[in-house]
């Protein structure tokens, strides 16, 4: 049991064969998921070879670059959109209108 817990001690890192093969595949699952949600994006043919050339040729930085323009407006919660005036209006009078009332 304790050879089982040494393996996985901080005190030494254990570099083998596998801990880059890991690396190296969370990376590609990162890039594929970076890639797929570039393609869903309501971006043109330039954007989308713009993105996927940041996220693959900087390791790291284009995928963080990328990352404040990967949210959907409509996947947002509601207290993170802008509201127009003529939102803001009624929904400040339908609360006024829904405190009368209670």
């Amino acid at each position: 049991m304790s050879h089982l817990l040494n393996r996985f001690s901080l005190h030494a890192a254990q570099w083998n064969d596998y801990v880059p093969l890991a690396m190296i595949m969370i990376w590609i699952a990162v890039v594929a998921c970076v890639i797929s949600s570039v393609m869903a994006q309501p971006f043109d043919r330039q954007q989308r070879i713009f993105w996927m050339a940041m996220v693959i040729l900087l390791p790291g930085v284009g995928v963080l670059a990328y990352l404040p323009f990967a949210f959907k407006k409509e996947e947002l919660p509601l207290m993170f959109q802008r509201k127009s005036r003529h939102s803001k209006g009624r929904g400040r009078k339908q609360s006024a209108e829904e405190s009368e009332h209670e």
